[in-house]
């Protein structure tokens, strides 16, 4: 029920007028049905605010967590994750416990809450998520109780818990700058961790790892650091992003998997997107918006560009002035860099 529910949300039916609203039924016929632990969820139970009346944590019943790609030692690891949920029975007459605490770290944008959605959906459990650094930021005196307030309630049932910005409260102990309130903070999470059922997931992740105390790093089952993604990776979300667009240029994707090194998960879709959007606008081809909006990201003149444009001429099969318009020069400025590019190529055949 759960994985048609979610086929019906991310992709509507042809037909309804109104997406938005249907995905809203979608939730609620969803929040209606579930089970009695599941039902702990629906909206008038969610902790608030004491003073605001605002909820403390997002909850997504249905967390799709579809196109994650990570390197294949930390997809290891999550698949072992789930392996141990199917099999917890095994594992609990053996005398060995689940992993119940995950500690996701990694640069902005490299997966850290997908990989909570992932794991949520795979799980087919609720995800809940609190931003740490918005509940420290406010009311700083209230904060611990409203941070036990949301674990409490994610303990009340099954579920994903995404503790987000975990370095704004289990800062190191000896941090001279902290104040008390924080410390005493750290202190309950701490405790916590240590005494998390095993019927939930709780995920806490980082940008900065460096700044976590080192009690409350060692406190978790399994600490997994998500890095950016490689010319693989990149190729494999290019790909997912590319499925279902006819005019996808299989050459112009292989381009744009060079043209992208050093971008994240998160900065691949943002640039997708643009160039989706930019597609429809200029009645354009998507691939081709894409390679010029990453290539316009080359700002000096040099051999990277020379091979740029090299590629472009023969790969992809454009003339000299298309590239020109896409990469935002004059169509002279691409002869000059395509035969530069071709002499450095025979030099280095020759070399061989």
């Amino acid at each position: 029920m759960r994985q048609l529910a979610s086929r019906l949300i991310r992709s509507v039916p042809t037909g309804v007028s109104d997406a938005e609203a249907f995905r809203d039924a979608v939730h609620q016929a969803i929040a209606a049905g579930s089970d009695s632990t599941e039902l702990r969820y629906v909206p008038g139970a969610i902790p608030t605010e004491a003073d605001s009346a605002q909820p403390l944590v997002d909850i997504e019943l249905i967390p799709d967590g579809a196109g994650l790609v990570l390197d294949d030692d930390v997809m290891s690891e999550l698949q072992e994750v789930l392996a141990e949920r199917r099999r917890a029975d095994e594992l609990r007459r053996a005398g060995a416990s689940l992993t119940r605490t995950v500690l996701l770290s990694g640069p902005p944008g490299v997966g850290k809450t997908m990989t909570a959605r992932w794991l949520a959906q795979a799980l087919e459990l609720p995800l809940l998520s609190l931003d740490l650094s918005s509940v420290v930021s406010s009311y700083l005196g209230s904060s611990g109780r409203n941070i036990k307030a949301v674990l409490d309630y994610a303990k009340s049932g099954p579920c994903v818990l995404l503790l987000d910005e975990f370095d704004a409260i289990a800062k190191r102990r000896d941090d001279d700058t902290d104040i008390g309130e924080l410390k005493r903070i750290v202190n309950v999470i701490l405790v916590e961790l240590d005494r998390w059922p095993d019927a939930s997931l709780l995920i806490a992740a980082t940008n900065h790892p460096q700044l976590l105390d080192t009690a409350a790093e060692r406190r978790f089952d399994r600490s997994l650091a998500l890095s950016l993604p490689g010319d693989e990776e990149r190729r494999t979300i290019l790909n997912h992003l590319s499925a279902g667009f006819d005019n996808a240029d299989p050459d112009a994707l292989a381009l744009a998997t060079e043209l992208t090194a050093g971008m994240s998960s998160s900065d691949l879709t943002r640039a997708w997107a643009l160039a989706h959007r930019r597609s429809i606008l200029n009645a354009s081809v998507v691939t081709d918006e894409l390679v010029s909006q990453l290539a316009r990201r080359i700002e000096d003149a040099g051999p990277q560009r020379d091979r740029l444009f090299l590629i472009m001429h023969d790969k992809l099969a454009m003339s000299n002035r298309q590239i020109a318009t896409l990469v935002g020069v004059s169509h002279p400025t691409v002869a000059a860099g395509i035969k530069r590019a071709e002499g450095v190529q025979r030099g280095g055949s020759a070399k061989q």
